[in-house]
């Protein structure tokens, strides 16, 4: 028996290991363990149809609830994408919304601002408030596949770059 206090993995999800898929034949059955750790990216359009489906302007769906996330690409420089706020423990967002994000933000783990979490009684609302206009990467991602076979960040920001490049 060690001294050391039992880690509620409530309490810390960084600490939890991930509960193994039930089966794996089912594919995604919104457990929420990426909602958790980390919210995907959007792509171009998507976050204007987000705010629509909340009944929102798309400047105020940004303001309040995504980050400005980016990536450097060889071939592209920084490219910049839209992304859901991640939220700290305190349910307060990591970094500001509506604002580009430091290069640290991509280390921390925070759950989806959009992540509800479980039902706490019956008929609670629980998952994603968003499920039916969420990000391309977590409507492609499947936590039962090959780490490369789901979308990188790499093609996400290819999108934004080709929708900059037809803009200019």
């Amino acid at each position: 028996m060690t001294d050391e206090p039992a880690r509620d993995p409530d309490e810390n999800p960084y600490w939890a290991e991930p509960e193994p898929h039930p089966d794996p034949s089912l594919g995604c059955i919104r457990r929420g363990l990426c909602c958790r750790t980390s919210p995907g990216w959007f792509a171009p359009g998507q976050a204007e149809q987000a705010a629509a489906a909340l009944d929102m302007t798309p400047d105020d769906f940004v303001r309040q609830y995504l980050v400005i996330d980016w990536i450097d690409l060889p071939e592209a420089g920084r490219v910049h994408v839209f992304a859901p706020a991640k939220l700290a423990r305190d349910g307060l967002p990591l970094e500001p919304c509506g604002e580009a994000v430091s290069s640290l933000y991509s280390h921390l783990k925070g759950r989806c601002i959009f992540y509800l979490g479980e039902p706490t009684t019956p008929g609670s609302p629980s998952g994603c408030r968003i499920y039916a206009a969420r990000p391309v990467e977590c409507a492609r991602y499947d936590c039962t596949h090959d780490p490369a076979l789901n979308l990188s960040h790499r093609a996400i920001a290819l999108q934004w770059q080709q929708r900059a490049d037809a803009d200019d």
